[in-house]
């Protein structure tokens, strides 16, 4: 018996495989937290207290990490005893796990320094099951279908769609994938640009619809352009046809049978979910544009077949406020946030709620004519707090719960988000501002606290580190993003917010012999990028090997001390 007046048993281990459950196979420990042993006079003598200290990378975990500590709550070392806190003289042994990021190259397809330039373009960057399938060239035949085996570690070409060494090019506008079947456009000599599937499990390829039928110089309908979205078993994607110009059209991955949903705009093209698509309690809204050819938000419902456009009391979306969600918009609870050019006001930041079916200016942040372009360059939502910047250069938080609008204090201005994904961890949310000290570098800001600060300074004197400008990710709570210095090039960083650091993850080009200037830039993610099963996959460039598939995972350490 391991606690003779009982207590917890502690399993410890890594979790290997990264599915969030520690398995038996996973335990690398046990450990036992005991009651107190009972007294002479009833009392518990002492009490067996345990403690979890987070590590980072000045702590000599870059991939994060933690260390358990346990001890008897009896005063050892100056301690109090009884006192209900492990304190540092108390604690008789501790366990770390630490955490270490590590860059391979996943497999060299074109051996040489020429590279197979794996890429996703719009839309091929899908994942199923234990596949990856993205776009590559290999030299022979092209860009074509490519897949990596996540647990074979091995590349290979999926199906040869466009013969010649000219390549399909698929997944150019869209890449989707619905159970065992993967939906995406290419190109052929025969059809031009039209919806292709490929199915996983048999490994057949096949084109779904050619809607550019009676064309004699083929160019294709070019599916996915401005929309692809999955309703139920229906694919909903826009398409161009000579009859109908750009339009919206649904395909049944049951019926296999392919129907234009409604031509909108007659005559013309309605380019239908250009600004802004998504579902709502089962009804698909999208922008386009009808006879008046402005765009606006418009709805179908799958379960009867009807579309229609959105009209609305306030602020009428119909006829008077034109381009919704050019540059943003978000759906927080039963309202939609989104900019909208109105008549006499300019672009500005409208809501509306789809309960009541009312619209209303939040607020005309630049007064009269003028427009303040809300969300331009960053927009981004955290809990009941919308964030976006507007001309120039100015950030500001709309409160979703209680209507107030107001600028971030603290930061001067300047040019904010431009070609960087936000994205939050935490309290904190972090963007790219150019400010005018320190060009284009990361900042942060605190949403509990109302703080702002610039996170780091990685090219100061040479115009920013235009980090991010490929890819923003953030694993296991440590951000990671593309930034370009004159020491490394445009690599691969990391940015803990747990201690600040922020750090140089892999020079991955390093030059060469006869290069004596800074080293080459590696380009991480410019083609293609994707988390899967915390292994972050990216494209990046050496002299050795060209541009090629690498990734990152973590390789984990556990140490004990008594």
């Amino acid at each position: 018996m391991n606690c003779e007046v009982g207590g917890t048993g502690l399993h410890i281990g890594v979790d290997d495989n990264a599915d969030g459950y520690l398995t038996v196979e996973e335990f690398d420990q046990t450990r036992y937290v005991c009651h107190g042993q009972v007294g002479a006079n009833g009392t518990t003598t002492t009490s067996m207290l345990s403690a979890v200290e987070k590590l980072s990378k000045s702590s000599g975990c870059p991939a994060g990490g933690r260390v358990m500590l346990y001890g008897l709550d009896n005063g050892d070392n100056g301690g109090i005893p009884a006192n209900g806190l492990l304190e540092a003289g108390e604690i008789d042994d501790q366990t770390t796990y630490c955490s270490t990021q590590r860059i391979g190259l996943v497999d060299d397809v074109v051996p040489g320094e020429n590279g197979s330039f794996p890429r996703s373009y719009q839309g091929m960057k899908l994942i199923v099951g234990d596949t990856m399938f993205y776009s590559a060239n290999d030299g022979i035949h092209g860009f074509e279908l490519w897949a990596y085996g996540l647990t074979t570690d091995k590349a290979w070409m999926v199906s040869d769609i466009r013969s010649g060494e000219n390549g399909s090019f698929p997944g150019y506008w869209l890449g989707i994938v619905h159970e065992e079947i993967i939906y995406f456009d290419a190109w052929t000599d025969t059809h031009g640009r039209e919806l292709w599937a490929h199915n996983t499990v048999t490994g057949s390829t096949w084109i779904v619809a050619n809607l550019q039928l009676d064309n004699p110089f083929p160019s294709g309908s070019n599916p996915g352009d401005d929309i692809e979205i999955m309703y139920g078993d229906f694919l909903y994607f826009s398409a161009f046809t000579h009859q109908y110009a750009t339009e919206l059209w649904a395909y049944d991955t049951v019926s296999h049978m392919t129907w234009l949903v409604k031509d909108i705009h007659m005559g013309s093209s309605s380019n239908p979910g250009w600004f802004m698509h998504f579902i709502y309690e089962d009804v698909l809204y999208f922008t386009a544009r009808d006879l008046g050819n402005v765009h606006q938000l418009w709805a179908h419902n799958q379960s009867n077949g009807t579309t229609w456009k959105i009209a609305t009391s306030g602020v009428e979306l119909d006829g008077v406020q034109t381009n919704p969600g050019q540059y943003m918009h978000h759906l927080v609870g039963d309202t939609l946030y989104f900019d909208a050019n109105i008549a006499d006001i300019g672009r500005e930041l409208i809501a509306y709620n789809f309960q009541n079916k009312t619209a209303w200016l939040v607020l005309d942040l630049a007064p009269g004519f003028d427009s303040s372009d809300p969300g331009m360059h960053m927009s981004y939502v955290m809990g009941d707090q919308l964030i976006f910047d507007t001309a120039g250069g100015n950030a500001w938080v709309h409160d979703t719960s209680n209507g107030s609008t107001w600028v971030i204090a603290g930061f001067t201005g300047g040019s904010l988000g431009e070609n960087f994904t936000e994205v939050a961890i935490g309290d904190t949310f972090f963007f790219q501002a150019n400010e005018g000290s320190s060009d284009s570098e990361l900042w942060a800001y605190n949403t509990a606290n109302g703080t702002v600060w610039m996170v780091a300074d990685l090219e100061n004197g040479y115009g920013g580190s235009s980090l991010g400008t490929n890819m923003v990710v953030v694993i296991n709570d440590i951000l990671y993003f593309d930034a370009t210095t004159h020491d490394s090039g445009r690599e691969l960083w990391a940015h803990d917010p747990y201690d600040g650091s922020t750090w140089l993850v892999v020079d991955i080009s390093k030059g060469n012999a006869s290069h004596t200037g800074p080293d080459l830039d590696s380009n991480p993610g410019s083609q293609f990028w994707l988390v899967h099963g915390g292994k972050l996959f990216f494209n990046a460039h050496d002299e050795l090997h060209g541009s090629e598939l690498w990734n990152m995972w973590f390789e984990h350490t556990v140490s004990y001390e008594a």
